[in-house]
């Protein structure tokens, strides 16, 4: 059974600064701090626009769709995506990512740092973590690691880009995914990666145990059976065989970019991303091939359909299907623009969300039509 939340787009999506002189950490300008706190402390407006605004990502909770987007807003929908409802939410930064790992139990990623929970559906949302208490993780984690280990080889690990710092209150997590036992991982920007086993109510770093010497983003998580595997830049995959602890980098007949990571059946795994580039692997990413696409367009999200279809979006607003599992794919028309996710509705259709907000799509006449807010 695979577990996924997609990047920008589900799935599944930063810091502050705190000084640690045995790591010789730079600071970030208080205004920019004094800046980005403001909008993860401050509640998201209402907005009669909402559904037509940046949305970012889509997602199922049951019977309902849960989508989130620019300025914190959280939209929730019970009629298959036909009418939209905005949430409280309790942040103004933007939202990137979605997950539920029940109908009840949910999560939100974004800008910042913010990691949301819902308990009831996404009715209601609180802030489990924000930049500053992620900081303090990564900073509690590596003097714990010093004290342990007080050498130079564990000094340069944990010494991080000097940029990091600087752009730290810009950067957001990306993919994030939840078990129903409440193991979770989080990641993002330089390599950034949190793990909780209590449902977000505590997180610890882990990103000392990535094979990712270069702090390259990470940017989608899925989990298949008990393997996970994380998507990165650079042509840089991640497998986990020991429930998350570790994670090492495996071999792929590409460099650029990877953006998403998509489940098929059994131990198929497709990895996709940067200038149209699809990857498939029947083995658990022991062997992969790669998938023709004709267009260059970078992909930015995946679903699997209920019938086993397998689905791409790209940037152009192009979605991709394929009823073979996965080897061959072929475009389905639509007049959407740039893509960021989708999502299957409980009526046989799909919610796309993108730039220009939440709109239905249908595979079998190709029509699209936007969504309303209530």
């Amino acid at each position: 059974m695979a577990t996924h939340i997609t990047l920008h787009a589900r799935a599944a999506r930063t810091l502050v600064p705190l000084a640690l002189c045995a790591l010789s950490l730079g600071a970030v300008p208080a205004s920019a701090a004094q800046t980005d706190a403001a909008l993860y402390e401050r509640p998201a407006l209402h907005s009669e626009l909402a559904a037509r605004s940046l949305m970012l990502d889509v997602t199922r909770a049951g019977e309902r769709l849960l989508a989130v987007g620019e300025r914190g807003f959280i939209l929730r929908s019970q009629d298959n995506g036909l009418s939209w409802q905005q949430m409280p939410s309790p942040v103004s930064v933007t939202l990137t990512q979605v997950t539920f790992a029940t109908p009840d139990q949910g999560w939100a990623v974004g800008h910042a740092g913010v990691i949301l929970h819902s308990a009831d559906g996404g009715r209601s949302w609180i802030k489990q973590l924000d930049g500053n208490q992620a900081a303090q993780l990564v900073v509690d984690a590596a003097t714990r690691a010093l004290a342990e280990r007080p050498d130079e080889d564990t000094r340069r690990s944990w010494t991080l880009p000097a940029n990091w710092w600087r752009t730290a209150l810009t950067n957001r997590f990306w993919p994030c995914i939840f078990s129903m036992h409440n193991a979770g991982w989080s990641s993002g920007a330089y390599g950034l990666a949190l793990a909780t086993v209590d449902g977000g109510q505590h997180w610890r770093s882990i990103s000392q145990q990535l094979d990712n010497p270069s702090a390259l983003h990470l940017y989608d998580i899925l989990q298949i059976d008990d393997t996970l595997f994380i998507a990165a830049e650079q042509g840089l995959l991640l497998r986990s065989n020991d429930q998350g602890e570790h994670f090492k980098a495996i071999d792929t007949p590409a460099t650029g970019t990877f953006f998403g990571l998509l489940a098929g059946r059994g131990q198929t795994l497709l990895a996709f991303g940067l200038r149209g580039k699809i990857l498939r692997s029947e083995d658990l990413g022991d062997s992969w091939q790669r998938i023709t696409n004709d267009q260059p367009a970078t992909l930015t999200a995946g679903a699997r359909a209920s019938d086993g279809t397998l689905l791409l979006v790209d940037e152009t607003g192009r979605v991709l299907r394929s009823q073979d599992d996965g080897r061959h794919f072929s475009a389905a028309p639509t007049q959407a623009s740039s893509l960021t996710s989708l999502s299957e509705t409980g009526d046989g259709r799909f919610m796309l969300a993108g730039v220009r907000g939440l709109s239905v799509f249908s595979l079998q006449d190709g029509q699209r039509s936007s969504a309303r807010e209530q």
